[in-house]
């Protein structure tokens, strides 16, 4: 067995006139060659190669296209694999079933996506989905053509979302391994494959144009992709190029609505008894919209050389470029929770304690913020390879290969609010979509509005890596045994990361009077003048939201985009203005900007090397291998030690650095066994056992540490710690942020995969298997509680609560896939072009922690929660997809849906510190369920033209937040775009 079969051609080609070749071939390499690093398939070992002259079979030209082509495509690399894989292809260039690498992955089996954009983030919704798990675990491994693949993201693997996916020929999960496999894929690996020139029998040049629109945000954008191919018999042996471009963009709209965390507050008699009544009563609520923006490009530029029959080379460059603006115009709470009071004079419903409807107040009004947040992210990913094979002789096949790739990333995530006390807010949670009021005189009011606050997040990562591997295998003329196979794989990683934290900075907040603003008058109104500068601000009227199926107000006043992408000018332009409002003479704001403090420098070496032995029976259609695979790694990182810088607590610091320096290694020896028998013809059983690892992410081993102080309200003596004076140490918490472990070590995992495929109709693509997995895991990734005495600018040492990753505790994950694929030929006409696909995936998890080392989720009343399952995880998951191909026509609709799974425990909006209750709350991400279709009509060999669409049920995303007293309940609801692309797909 081979990981990757040999490819037999889908189609009919046609060669072009040598004009036109010659014209495409200039552009092509004209349009590639300034981008600077262009994309990479190599033809080594651990990639799907093209039939060279040893392993030439002979094919039969048969037409063979679209749908069908690629699942029958996908199901000769199952069935030929010599471990678990499955697969998506494109048999036609440049059509792949969904316009983005994740929704892709998703209609994969034991593959599920977020639908947020970024992991663990429940507040921020993606059209096209971003993290990806397999088997609900989100250690998965990136490769490119069977290489090292990643982003400059903290990460290990690559955002598969930066991709585009108009150069791949298809993508391949590996759900067990091999010992030639690269270590890193605990969950497992994702391998996205690209063309080489031989891939063709002549020459080739294809395109695609597209025309794309979202319903909801009401912009069409464009993409566009080109490919050229061609060969030549040259004297020197046979020669290929290959240049592959692509292009595209997309704007969205995502509208949001929440509900924020209860409390148990003591509240005014709402029973008649005289006495004052403990209800749980929503913290408020708030409702956003967010315009989305992304530029996806990429270039891909291949060279294949066969000078003979023994040897071939391959060289192989490619670049990924994704820029993303996102800006989202948001209302939200910004009160003490702790304060927020049911008004019983208003008509108002209960649940118990509970309130499911009434108008929330607190004292001297609500404080709330309208904002404007912008976030603009670049990243790039330039991959270089080229690879050698060689035939030595008849017993002797050696490979090499040297690879350099270069990513980085860099991003302003900036919010600029504005807030005003609002009198009170009406809430109606009483099923559905809450329904929001409040004094909308109030509102529509500017000098009720004030500057309230700016902060901004920027970053700055940058990593490369080279890579060179050796691989020798000598194969037996006879026997039990088949071959055995060697190699040794050597990596050196550098990765440098600029991180500045958010800056959260108060311009003006209630919380300032007296001892800052004068606590006698209002607050200064919008511009600090009295007056409106609609180049500052304007009216909010929240057009069209959530398509005008929620009851929520508008007109309110925001800041304009300027002054979220205007960082840092504009920053200090709100500071300055603000100054001379302050009682005291605080010093003038200065931005803060990437120095020396915020750089970590992180290097990986690793030196691995594997055997493996194939063997097989031919009597009984037995083969399998075995092998040990054997990786030293050895990893060191740079950073710094930030001190806190509180005016009120001087003792602590003053903000100043030390730099921090550690080092770690350990080696890991992984097993692998994998067995496959056809027991009768086209019933084929599986067996596979292996250790898997998966390193920890970079960003999780920077030696980097911030301490951080707050000032509660009162000691544990009951002392108030109000005063513009020094306050005393019994008055603070303090901890440390952003502190990551750079010793630890990996995930382990001892995995288990037996199934059974049945390849009932394989001419027409019939085919049906179930998988049963289980995987044992220690060593898992979680952040441990406790207390580290760092020194004081006085000399004395303060006890600081710091969390950070560490090794600890084990889960096991089980579960099942099953799968079936069928075209329903023996249909009379014009029926006989159906055919559908359909796979379910169960997966269960458990997990054992220490109480003590766990991130613990604590109710806002101090109450703990029962066990939680692990976070990602979808118990159960589906995909259905039904498709028509005859004549011309070709049309599919695809449905993939996901059950309930922990998103995060305390992310932002879900955490806070109740008076020393240092509270998180687990979130969930609901079930949730996306029909996508398309439909093309080929008018000729060469001429396709179809739509293309994405959520065609307007599907809702929910999220919901656990709660003891109060109850599990929905705390939010997302509507985005459908999305539709008209596209024209030339092929000659």
């Amino acid at each position: 067995m081979s990981k990757y079969p040999v490819r037999a051609a889908a189609g009919a080609t046609s060669r072009l006139p040598v004009r036109l070749v010659r014209s495409t071939l200039a552009l092509g390499i004209a349009l590639a060659l300034p981008g600077g690093a262009l994309s990479a398939q190599e033809a080594t070992g651990e990639e799907e190669p093209s039939a060279t002259a040893s392993d030439a079979v002979e094919l039969e030209t048969v037409q063979v296209q679209g749908i069908r082509a690629s699942v029958m495509r996908a199901q000769d690399i199952k069935r030929d694999a010599d471990t678990f894989v499955d697969s998506v292809t494109a048999q036609d260039i440049g059509a792949l079933p969904d316009r983005s690498v994740t929704e892709t992955l998703s209609r994969i089996p034991g593959v599920t996506i977020d639908r947020f954009l970024a992991v663990g983030d429940p507040e921020h919704f993606s059209a096209e989905g971003n993290g990806v798990q397999v088997r609900g675990l989100t250690q998965v491994r990136s490769e490119l053509n069977g290489r090292d693949s990643f982003s400059a993201s903290g990460g290990r693997g690559l955002s598969f979302q930066d991709v585009p996916s108009e150069l791949l020929a298809g993508v391949d999960v590996y759900k067990n391994q091999t010992a030639e496999m690269i270590e890193g894929g605990l969950g497992g690996s994702v391998d996205l494959r690209t063309r080489l020139p031989f891939d063709f029998e002549g020459g080739k040049l294809a395109a695609s144009f597209s025309a794309n629109r979202g319903d909801f945000a009401r912009k069409t954008s464009p993409s566009a992709s080109v490919l050229y191919s061609n060969r030549w018999n040259t004297g020197a042996g046979d020669f290929g190029i290959l240049v592959d471009l692509a292009r595209s963009d997309l704007a969205t709209r995502t509208d949001g609505m929440f509900v924020r965390p209860f409390f148990l507050n003591s509240n005014p008699d709402v029973d008649g008894d005289g006495s004052n009544d403990a209800l749980w009563v929503p913290r408020g609520a708030d409702w956003r919209t967010l315009n989305y923006d992304r530029e996806r490009s990429g270039a891909y530029l291949a060279l294949q050389w066969r000078p003979n029959d023994d040897v071939e080379v391959v060289a192989t460059a490619f670049q990924s470029s994704y820029n993303e603006l996102w800006n989202e115009d948001a209302i939200f709470v910004d009160n003490d929770p702790t304060q927020v009071l049911l008004d019983p004079s208003q008509p108002y419903q209960l649940d118990g304690n509970v309130v499911r409807s009434g108008r929330i107040t607190q004292p001297d009004g609500v404080p709330m913020g309208t904002d404007i947040r912008a976030s603009n992210r670049r990243s790039k990913t330039s991959d270089f390879s080229a690879g050698l094979r060689w035939a030595v002789n008849d017993h002797v096949d050696f490979s090499t290969d040297l690879q350099y790739i270069k990513a980085d990333t860099k991003s302003l995530d900036s919010t600029v609010a504005l807030g005003l006390r609002m009198p009170y807010i009406d809430v109606d949670l009483g099923g559905g979509l809450p329904s929001i009021g409040v004094d909308q005189q109030f509102t529509a009011n500017p000098a009720n509005y004030y500057w309230g606050f700016t902060m901004d997040h920027q970053d700055d990562n940058e990593a490369e890596q080279f890579a060179w591997r050796a691989d020798l295998k000598y194969s037996f003329d006879s026997g039990f045994f088949r071959s055995i196979k060697g190699g040794v794989r050597l990596t050196r990683r550098e990765a440098t990361s600029i991180d500045t934290g958010y800056n959260w900075v108060a311009v003006i907040q209630p919380w300032m009077q007296w001892w800052r603003l004068p606590g006698d008058q209002p607050l200064p109104g919008l511009d600090l003048n009295g007056q409106v500068n609609s180049s500052l601000t304007h009216l909010n009227t929240f057009n069209n939201f959530y398509r005008g199926k929620a009851n929520t107000p508008g007109g309110f006043y925001a800041p304009v985009l300027s002054n979220a992408l205007g960082f840092p000018a504009s920053y200090q332009a709100i500071h300055d203005a603000a100054q001379p409002y302050y009682l005291d003479n605080p010093p003038p704001y200065e931005p803060t900007l990437p120095g020396p403090q915020h750089v970590n420098d992180q290097e990986e070496d690793t030196t691995g090397g594997y055997l493996m032995l194939s063997f097989g029976l031919d009597d009984v259609a037995f083969d399998g291998n075995v092998g040990v695979r054997v990786v030293r790694t050895e990893n060191s990182a740079k950073g710094f030690l930030v001190y806190p810088n509180e005016f009120r607590a001087p003792y602590l610091g003053a903000g100043e650095s030390e730099p921090i320096t550690a080092s770690n290694s350990y080696t890991d020896v992984l097993p692998s066994l994998n067995m496959r028998w056809e027991a009768v013809e086209n019933l084929i059983f599986r067996f596979a056992a292996s250790k898997a690892i998966a390193r920890p992410n970079f960003s999780d081993m920077q030696a980097y540490q911030e301490l951080q102080v707050g000032i509660r309200d009162f000691d544990d003596a009951g002392n108030s710690c109000d005063g513009t004076s020094v306050v005393t140490p019994a008055c603070l918490t303090l901890t440390g942020s952003s502190y990551d472990n750079p010793y630890l070590e990996p995930m382990k995992a001892n995995q288990f995969d037996v199934s059974a495929e049945w390849y009932f109709d394989p001419e027409h693509g019939g085919m049906a298997w179930i998988n049963l997995f289980y995987k044992d895991i220690k060593d898992y990734f979680r952040r441990q509680t406790e207390v580290v005495s760092f020194p004081g600018a006085d000399g004395n040492s303060y006890d600081y609560l710091i969390s950070r990753p560490v090794n600890v505790g084990t889960a096991t994950v089980r579960g099942a896939e099953v799968g079936w694929n069928q075209f329903f030929d023996f249909l009379p006409a014009p029926f006989d072009g159906l055919g559908m696909s359909a796979n379910y995936t169960y997966i269960d998890s458990s997990t054992r922690v220490p109480d003590n080392v766990d991130v613990v989720p604590v109710d806002t009343d101090g109450s703990l929660f029962d066990d939680l399952p692990a976070d990602g995880l979808s118990k159960n998951a589906y995909n259905v997809a039904v498709f028509y191909e005859k004549g011309p026509w070709q049309i599919r609709l695809a449905y993939n849906w996901r059950s309930k799974y922990l998103l995060s425990v305390g992310p932002n909006g879900y955490n806070g510190d109740n008076n020393g209750i240092v509270w998180k709350l687990p979130v969930y991400s609901d079930d949730y369920g996306q029909l996508d279709g398309s439909i093309f009509y080929r008018f000729s060999d060469h001429v396709q033209l179809g739509l293309e669409m994405n959520n065609l049920n307007d599907a809702e995303q929910r999220t919901i937040m656990d709660q003891n007293g109060a109850g599990s309940r929905v705390t939010s609801w997302y509507l985005n775009d459908r999305r539709y692309a008209a596209t024209l797909r030339l092929t000659f």
